[in-house]
């Protein structure tokens, strides 16, 4: 399909023009008074029986509301008159008639015609168009959110998500460049955005934050990945647009569209994996009305233990359950939305991280293979996490005849976690939490004119979080509610070929926490935070085939809960916050006492961010080159200071602290259409950072990362309707920039001393550089569509340096996904 509304525009200019010349000569041939009297008898006749009526009226995408630009709208009757909708989707035509047919097209959208009154406002639904995978890449790539079109966007849509019914959230999204991610063993991980992760990436599930523990690298949220939509990927400071929590970008995850006006459809995957012997199905379905639609879904995942080459991973099986459903309802002006989804997941993690004894803590890490090895087992035993979410929402949306939208939201969210480790109550969960959100939105979508569109909005957002009873063990975080009273204005100004975007932000925050500490002394506190975002972005379309972004951005971060009162063990490592410890002479640290928050020197995060973006593209070509600089005051992170004993045995110990630091970065993309059916991709991602109050490397960052692919399709191959197959080779550079090593060995030998302001260390040197090699095949029979999908194919022996188990293990070895996808 051809991406050319400029070739539609040019058909009705030449038509134009034609008809323009053949008048003229007619004309050119008639008497003077003869035209006269013509001319003057038809104004006399149309001023007496007939006056021109205006048509008028705004064009909007049926599921999300939004205005569509550069739609190419006729009179059905009359193809020499055309417009376009202008960048509010608004348009105007003229006619002599009561009532006239209007014809809209537009790439990406089913063509539609509609019959229009005069001198009325009216609001044009467009579905989005089904097309094939590539002609989907093609959009996303083009597509830029109103307000942060100058910040680098990526999407990732359903026909890749679907593929693979237990694919994590930060695998999905580490096909993108400048995206990784950071995990603990193979069910947890958390993207990482050009160095950042944690709090610092806002997860936008369904439009709002998703309300689950994000602290530390062993938490994964809990994303139903085979649900979505569509997942985009901000990468840069759009704290403006989405909160504190978006200081280092933000994930949004798109739901069904639940569009109106769409027949009856299902979708059903089912896949088996050989590395784990998993297998999974997911399902959806649903229905579009004219003013009414709904759609349910639901997915089952089963994995049991992974297999490295050589050996098995002992406990690292996972479990989860999904159900999800919504309803929308559209009356005159108004679209109704309600959604409700849950999750349930049962998550092991590698039993070799568990060491009882200093000998055995030694054994774990130094040795080629885990200590602790058993036969392939589905069963997840300790150490492990049960946790469930459930998010219930509902919006409520009103478009106005000038253009302007008015959106509310409210959604509530619960979380349920319980961790249980290897001791000997170990039926009782070590940690068991309950945290509570509810978010409240307010948003309005406005034009000025036809240069100038914005938002205005406020929101509420609130969370409390308690510890259930009965775990024996201090809280590892203690009781806390936080509340956040937030207001933005974001507006863009298009002028000629760019187009400016400025942004503000205000939040207060309220926090109260209560706890005991290590004395089972109870501790309160309560203090505030608040402050200003900013953004300024411009972006500029230097040519038809090159754009320029540039994007200045100025964020904030209060500290969260765990980063402020961490305490004790937890998982496989024990870690102190930066309110839970002071300096000693004699044990590194004194962790017997909690420091009220006014009492410290403590301050939030402030992070200045510039990002250019040059992108490129010609029919055969799309380039992309970004770079970034980014400098965060108080920039807030965990590292070691050793190994201390606890009831379980010795453990690593860390220590969250705060320190000013640089991020330096580029992700380099360039894709060759050496084919109408085929494509080849090559790109890179570098960052550098640097502790620079300490001038000291920075521990868990990203490597160099360089990737290729080739995707080509055939068609028609038997009784084949299509098949497609790519290649996907991988090489992660080993991290240069680590910091130095010391042993645990001699750290719990005693033969290293350390003090609290010795340089920044960790227990093991960064593992070496791997090539990893990836391939798919997939086939399109009628209704179904198969793929086999193999990872790690060569079945390399590497460890990551971004996984927390690479201490104690090696990766998952060669893994074949067969997937079978039937859609009605």
């Amino acid at each position: 399909m051809i991406n050319d509304t400029n070739f539609l525009c040019k058909q009705k200019k030449t038509a134009l023009k034609t008809s323009f010349h053949k008048n003229h000569q007619i004309t050119a041939s008639m008497s003077k008074n003869f035209l006269f009297s013509f001319s003057f008898s038809i104004m006399i006749f149309n001023f007496s029986y007939s006056q021109e009526k205006l048509f008028f009226g705004k064009v909007v995408d049926d599921s999300s509301g939004k205005p569509i630009t550069e739609v190419l709208i006729t009179i059905a009757s009359l193809n020499d008159q055309f417009t376009f909708s202008d960048v509010n989707g608004k348009f105007e035509m003229s006619s002599y008639e009561n009532q006239i047919q209007l014809t809209f097209e537009r790439y990406g959208y089913e063509t539609t015609s509609v019959v229009i009154m005069a001198n009325q406002f009216t609001t044009i639904k467009l579905s989005e168009a089904k097309i094939g995978l590539d002609e989907v890449t093609l959009i996303t790539r083009n597509y830029k959110e109103k307000g942060i079109e100058s910040l680098n966007q990526q999407l990732i849509n359903s026909d890749v998500l679907q593929k693979n019914t237990a694919v994590q959230l930060g695998s999905a999204l580490s096909q993108i460049d400048g995206v990784s991610f950071i995990s603990t063993g193979q069910n947890i991980q958390l993207p990482v955005i050009h160095g950042l992760y944690g709090n610092r990436i806002l997860i936008l599930n369904n439009g709002f934050k998703h309300g689950f523990q994000n602290w530390g690298s062993d938490h994964a949220p809990e994303i139903d990945v085979g649900g979505a939509d569509v997942i985009k990927v901000i990468k840069g400071a759009a704290a403006v647009k989405y909160g504190p929590d978006a200081l280092g970008g933000a994930v949004v995850v798109e739901n069904n569209a639940m569009k109106l006006n769409e027949d009856f459809y299902l979708h059903t995957t089912s896949s088996y994996q050989t590395n784990g012997k998993g297998y999974g199905l997911n399902t959806s379905f649903g229905e579009g009305k004219k003013n009414f639609s709904y759609h349910f879904g639901g997915s089952f995942n089963q994995i049991g233990d992974r297999r490295a080459p050589g050996y098995n991973l002992t406990n690292t099986g996972m479990k989860d359950f999904s159900f999800r459903g919504g309803l929308r309802y559209d009356y005159k002006d108004w679209s109704f939305k309600t959604n409700y989804s849950l999750v349930n997941q049962n998550l092991g993690i590698l039993r070799a991280s568990v060491g009882s004894s200093g000998s055995a803590l030694i054994r774990n890490i130094e040795a080629s293979r885990p200590t602790f090895i058993r036969p392939f087992s589905y069963s997840i035993n300790e150490p492990n996490q049960e946790v469930q979410h459930q998010l219930a929402s509902f919006k409520a949306i009103r478009n106005f005849a000038d253009g302007s939208q008015l959106n509310i939201s409210y959604a509530r969210q619960w979380n349920t976690r319980k961790e249980f480790d290897v001791r000997r109550s170990a039926n009782l969960p070590v940690l068991d939490l309950e945290l509570e959100t509810d978010d409240l939105q307010i948003e309005w979508e406005h034009s000025f004119s036809n240069r100038i569109i914005g938002s205005v909005g406020v929101q509420y957002f609130a969370q409390s979080n308690s510890n259930n009873p009965g775990t024996l063990v201090t809280p590892f975080i203690p009781n806390y509610e936080v509340k956040r009273y937030s207001a933005f204005i974001q507006e863009s100004l298009e002028l000629h070929n760019s187009v400016w975007e400025i942004g503000f932000r205000y939040d207060f925050e309220e926090d109260g926490v209560g706890g005991r500490d290590n004395r089972n002394t109870i501790f309160q506190d309560s203090f505030t935070f608040n402050n200003i975002s900013f953004s300024l972005g411009h972006k500029w379309d230097l040519n038809a085939h090159t754009k320029i972004r540039n994007n200045l951005g100025f964020g904030w971060r209060p500290p969260n809960m765990a980063e402020l009162y961490s305490f004790g063990q937890h998982e496989s490592q024990t870690t102190f916050g930066l309110l839970r410890y002071q300096p000693s002479e004699q044990h590194i640290i004194e962790a017997s006492s909690v420091t009220l928050f006014d009492e410290s020197e403590i301050s939030p995060e402030n992070s200045t961010k510039y990002s250019s973006e040059l992108e490129w593209r010609t029919n055969k070509n799309y380039l992309s080159v970004s770079a970034y600089v980014n400098y965060i005051q108080n920039f807030i992170f965990s590292r070691p200071i050793g190994v201390l004993g606890t009831a379980r045995g010795p453990m690593p110990t860390f220590i969250i602290d705060q320190s000013d630091a640089l991020f330096l970065g580029s992700d380099v993309s360039y894709t060759r259409y050496y084919h109408p059916n085929g494509k080849a991709k090559l790109g890179a991602s570098y960052i550098w950072s640097r502790n620079v109050e300490r001038n000291e490397a920075l521990i868990n960052q990203p490597p160099i990362h360089l990737h290729a692919s080739m995707e080509h399709s055939f068609s028609d191959i038997g009784f084949v309707d299509e098949l497609d197959l790519s290649i996907h080779p991988t090489f992660t550079f080993r991290q240069f920039q680590a910091p130095r090593d010391i042993s645990v060995r001699s750290l719990i030998e005693g033969s290293a001393d350390l003090a609290i302001d010795d340089p920044i260390f960790d227990f093991l040197p960064p593992p070496d550089g791997f090539f990893l090699l990836n391939a798919t095949v997939g086939a399109k029979i009628k209704d179904f569509y198969i793929s086999l999908e193999a990872r790690n194919l060569l079945n390399t022996r590497y460890r990551d340096y971004l996984n927390t188990m690479r201490y104690f293990a090696d990766e998952m070895g060669a893994n074949f996904i067969l997937s079978v996808n039937y859609s009605l």
